[in-house]
């Protein structure tokens, strides 16, 4: 038996795989110090280039959040000028170019009438009779007064001439020829005064014909056939028109001459300068929608109202087919040319402080959200309601706050907002003016 046959099975053959694998030596303890501090140096360097700028830039960008969301946010608009002619809308009351009562100047009852409500009558139209029979007999009384002053006119004239051939004579005194000169001049005195009588109750008698004093619409008729008309205004019928019992009572008729209507207007005192005779006015009424009527100005009071510093301005307008009535209420809007148009502001772009009027002027730094706001005092010159007129303080082209905030700063940071976006609630939110 061989020697290798009697090896130890138990034994492992240890150079069986040894032969094909390099020697492996074990690193020495200084290089693999050397190379966890290269790791480590590399580790912090990427740390400091990476994470620390990564850190900065978000607390930046969480610092300008926390800026941006603690400005007050607020709405802007921008001062322009108006257009080359500015205007201003008053109320008025439509009224009749001419209008009248007609009374009556004879006591009597009424015979007919003709004129009836609504009808158009003409200048010296025939509109009632008056049955007057007391004032026939008064004119015939005075006839025969007449009469009788005509002849002791004529024995005093007599006794005159008869006196003066006496005289001639010496057959008479002076002093009686004085006395017949005297008898004749007062009876020549009263024949006149008894003629004048005869003439006016004659002159009288044409008022038992009421006529229309001018061409226009009756609008009122208070009498009816035997309806008893005195000179005082006194008539036993009932009022058929406008008004009741209120209007113009005592008078037979009213007439109203509408073919030109006029509207008194109290112009303030900012305009009362550029209004004057042939200016345009556009007038709108409320009962009849979508027309516009034109008017011109053909007076004003040259006086303002020292109570209410208005100017009492009259506008006629043309109501050829009679749709404009009496009474209705209108809007008149005048028109007024300028040659150099003037600064415009919407009136919420104001505030009041004890400085004065104040406008919060924005000054971008860029073309951001963020602004800075400076307040300038600035002079109205005119105020529309909505928007105001502004003299002097602000030019063209700049930007202001609209509904700026009492509790705004000057030199304050603040974040603009699109005009149409809506403002966020909250005590960092511009308040409108109350």
């Amino acid at each position: 038996m061989s020697n290798s046959d009697h090896r130890d099975p138990g034994a492992h053959d240890v150079h069986a795989d040894v032969g094909s694998a390099p020697p492996v030596h074990p690193m020495a303890g200084r290089r693999l110090v050397v190379m966890s501090v290269i790791a480590a140096v590399v580790f912090i360097a990427l740390f400091v280039v990476t994470i620390i700028p990564r850190r900065s830039v978000d607390r930046e960008l969480r610092a300008e959040a926390t800026a941006r969301d603690s400005a007050p946010v607020v709405q802007i608009t921008t001062v322009k000028r108006s257009e080359s002619g500015s205007e201003v809308l008053l109320p008025g009351t439509i009224q009749a170019l001419h209008e009248s009562a007609i009374y009556a100047r004879v006591s009597g009852y009424v015979k007919r009438w003709r004129a009836e409500l609504g009808m158009i009558v003409h200048s010296g139209e025939l509109m009632a009779e008056i049955d007057a029979p007391e004032l026939a007999q008064m004119v015939e009384q005075a006839d025969a007064q007449l009469a009788q002053t005509r002849a002791s006119l004529g024995l005093a004239k007599a006794d005159l001439e008869r006196w003066r051939v006496l005289a001639k004579d010496s057959a008479v005194t002076g002093q009686e020829l004085d006395q017949k000169k005297a008898g004749y001049d007062a009876a020549l005195a009263n024949t006149g005064a008894a003629e004048a009588n005869l003439r006016r109750l004659r002159q009288n008698g044409q008022y038992t014909r009421v006529t229309a004093p001018f061409t226009g619409v009756v609008t009122a008729r208070n009498v009816d056939i035997g309806s008893l008309i005195t000179p005082a205004g006194a008539t036993s019928a009932s009022i058929v028109g406008p008004g009741g019992t209120g209007a113009a009572a005592g008078s037979m008729f009213r007439i109203a001459q509408t073919d030109t209507v006029r509207i008194y207007l109290n112009v303030p005192e900012n305009y009362a300068t550029s209004i004057h005779p042939g200016l345009v006015a556009n007038v709108t009424v409320q009962g009849i929608p979508g027309r516009k009527f034109t008017g011109h100005v053909v007076r004003t009071s040259h006086a303002l109202d020292a109570a209410s510093r208005t100017l009492l301005t009259e506008i006629d307008i043309p109501n050829r087919d009679f749709a404009l009535l009496p009474g209705m209420s209108a809007m008149a809007t005048l028109q007024f040319p300028r040659s150099a148009p003037s600064l415009t502001l919407p009136a919420n772009a104001l505030l009041i402080r004890s400085s004065g009027v104040q406008v919060a002027v924005v000054e971008r730094s860029g073309g951001g959200q963020n602004a800075i706001i400076h307040f300038r005092s600035v002079k109205i010159s005119r105020d529309y309601g909505a928007t105001v007129e502004i003299a002097e303080g602000v030019s063209d082209g700049t930007t202001v706050v609209l509904s700026p905030n009492a509790d705004l700063a000057d030199g304050e940071k603040v974040r603009i907002i699109p005009p149409t976006a809506s403002v966020p609630t909250g005590p960092t939110a511009a308040a409108p003016k109350s």
